[in-house]
């Protein structure tokens, strides 16, 4: 048992469980030769807002795209990062999400390049860039579009859509970086911000220059809730009982962490080691529970946002901070006629809201229910001026709502402590 939980301190190990178990669970419930031909349909998708891998591949391919973008990044990050933390857990979780509906094993590798570039042109180790370079990938949906654009021939299309991806991991890192200025760290979801702007300014180069129609995609399945929900509950289960197995002091740790206000920059598993494995796993079973009491369907798409919110459980959100912004949105949906179970784009906002946790962390739960309800607002329609590229499409909206009421609430508490000093 002590060398077990030896074993299972090394986060890589634990990634490496995870996505053998993606591959071990794919096999279970498809053949060799399904998985194969749903590898192909997904490396062919169009892959913009909203692409269910799982409709389009089946739950295998699904589940084997998603581990094998994961693990020839691990292999590479293992080595050059040989100590892990919680950005580099957050990362590895929330990529195997958007695997499940967006990124795959063809469109996400440009950005890896222009990360590697970005990092050579500054001269400086790119295993320090790499967390943002991954989170970049959420751009993977335009290189899929360029290279689909019929009325260019086909190597000069390829040889756009690879220099656009390039382009897209060399920049991200800088731009990143100053806007993370504008929220602060109250919107977890920085590069999904930054990238949302990217997306916009993508869409008009797509229209404009590439003289292409972008065409509104919903492939969204609902016959796998079953299936999908028995391997999560095996998945988010195996986080707490790592937690619980090696975890030190976990009742104070856990304490600790639920007190943390959730602004980034923040770090638990340096903080507060293994004892995150059994927040991330709480986070992935209580949202799950979530969807299915109200009626979500349970997909791709659903999969990897429950994902997301489970990733920045190592660095942001915890059992305390999120429920405030997902009652706000829930509540949205209600003052809007919006049934969140059966609306995709509200379901999924109901889980994407909780970026916005460090405001329910920082200045209370009415606060974050207020920021609940602005976001799904929000999140509804900018996805119409990015034309779906931006995977993170909450990140996006999330950042509106903290330059809009972030402002607000700090006006308010200073004006309330002058009341008080009078």
């Amino acid at each position: 048992m002590q060398k077990l939980k030896l074993w299972l301190r090394n986060p890589y190990i634990v990634l490496y469980i995870i996505f053998v178990y993606f591959i071990l669970f794919a096999l279970i419930i498809d053949s060799p030769y399904d998985i194969f031909r749903g590898l192909i349909d997904i490396a062919l998708a169009y892959d913009i807002l909203i692409t269910d891998y799982v409709a389009v591949g089946g739950v295998g391919a699904t589940l084997v795209n998603a581990a094998i973008v994961n693990l020839i990044t691990l292999v590479y990050v293992s080595r050059k990062m040989p100590k892990a933390n919680g950005p580099i857990i957050m990362a590895f979780v929330l990529f195997a999400g958007f695997a499940f509906f967006g990124k795959n094993i063809v469109n996400v590798w440009p950005i890896f390049f222009g990360g590697w570039l970005y990092a050579k042109f500054r001269k400086e180790p790119v295993e320090k860039y790499f967390v943002v370079t991954i989170l970049a990938t959420a751009l993977g949906p335009s290189i899929t579009q360029l290279a689909m654009l019929e009325h260019i021939q086909i190597v000069p299309r390829f040889i756009l859509a690879g220099g656009f991806g390039v382009m897209i991991g060399f920049i991200m890192p800088a731009i990143s970086q100053n806007i993370f200025n504008v929220h602060h760290g109250y919107n977890l979801y920085n590069v999904g911000f930054t990238a949302g702007i990217l997306a916009i300014l993508t869409r008009i180069f797509i229209v404009t220059i590439g003289g292409a129609e972008i065409v509104p995609v919903f492939i969204w399945s609902v016959e796998y809730k079953l299936v999908l929900t028995i391997f999560m509950g095996i998945l988010f289960t195996f986080m707490v009982a790592v937690g619980l197995l090696c975890g030190e002091n976990n009742r104070e740790n856990f304490r600790k962490l639920l007190k943390c206000p959730g602004q980034a920059p923040c770090d638990y598993y340096t903080d507060y080691g293994e004892t995150t494995y059994i927040n991330m796993g709480l986070l992935g079973l209580s949202t799950t529970v979530v969807m299915l009491v109200i009626q979500s369907d349970m997909n791709g798409a659903v999969m990897g946002s429950i994902f997301t919110v489970v990733a920045f459980g190592a660095i942001g959100k915890h059992m305390r901070n999120i429920w405030p912004v997902m009652i706000g949105c829930l509540l949205a949906g209600g003052f809007l006629h919006i049934w969140t179970g059966s609306h995709p784009s509200s379901a999924i906002a109901v889980l994407l809201v909780t970026c916005l946790a460090p405001i329910a962390g920082k200045y209370g739960w009415k606060w974050g229910v207020v920021a609940g309800i602005i976001h799904l607002n929000i999140a509804m329609h900018v996805v119409t001026f990015s034309g779906g590229f931006n995977l993170y499409n909450n990140g996006l909206a999330g950042g509106f709502v903290v330059m809009f009421l972030v402002p607000i609430i700090r006006a308010i508490r200073e004006r309330n402590r002058t009341v008080k000093v009078k």
